[in-house]
């Protein structure tokens, strides 16, 4: 035991109050949250330009897809042009082209129009759904989950016509990603949610918000604090 003074203040006390119990669960969505990724660095420079350097940092690795982390720098003097139509900041477009032609995120998120239900052999494409990250004037960040990882190559596709980007591409070793999966280690069972147990009003990758489902699982989307 540390001899020393203890550093942190004692908590107040709490008010006492029946506890409840909740019940959690994985989520197609959003990487485990039971579980500690192994992370593949990548550290590419997918753009560097005058006006934004936009870089691959790393993928982290689950049993059941990644986490690719992309961050992205804009010169203060390009900060005006790097603005939606609110004024608000923009994000560079990201996509993933794999090795058979599929591409995730060509279009709106979730309505790529090369993946949907009604194309043949895409039934199993993988997801592609942004989970958080930071964004402002001059510094992003963007978390994308990809699941399962593909089983070929895949080129990370970047553009941002704002601050003339055009569509640029970087192979992803998914190799090695794949390979690192089998280091993810799980910290304590949790279920996966089903699909009976999930309505339209259950999909919501963009407000990583905690619901709670008609079977009364509470599902956490746990990702980083987005600034808008």
């Amino acid at each position: 035991m540390s001899s020393r003074a203890p550093f942190f203040e004692p908590p107040l006390p709490q008010p006492d109050e029946p506890e409840e119990t909740r019940q959690f669960a994985n989520v197609p969505w959003a990487p485990p949250i039971n579980v500690v990724p192994a992370v593949v660095p990548i550290e590419v420079d997918v753009v560097a330009t005058d006006n934004v350097v936009i870089r691959v940092m790393d993928a982290q690795a689950y049993d059941r897809g990644m986490s690719l982390r992309i961050e992205t720098w804009v010169n203060p003097d390009s900060a005006s042009r790097a603005q939606d139509r609110h004024g608000l900041p923009e994000e560079p477009q990201v996509g993933l082209l794999l090795d058979d032609g599929t591409k995730l995120g060509a279009g709106d998120l979730g309505h790529s129009p090369d993946v949907g239900p009604d194309e043949p052999g895409t039934a199993d494409a993988p997801l592609f759904i942004p989970t958080g990250g930071i964004s402002g004037e001059l510094r992003a960040s963007q978390h994308m989950w990809i699941a399962p990882v593909p089983a070929g190559e895949a080129e990370l596709v970047v553009a941002w016509s704002s601050l003339d980007v055009p569509e640029t591409f970087v192979s992803l070793d998914l190799g090695a990603v794949r390979e690192a999966s089998g280091q993810a280690r799980e910290l304590w069972p949790l279920p996966d949610v089903t699909e009976s147990e999930m309505g339209w009003f259950a999909y919501a990758p963009g407000g990583h918000t905690a619901y709670t489902s008609s079977l009364g699982l509470s599902f956490n989307d746990e990702v980083d604090d987005t600034l808008r």
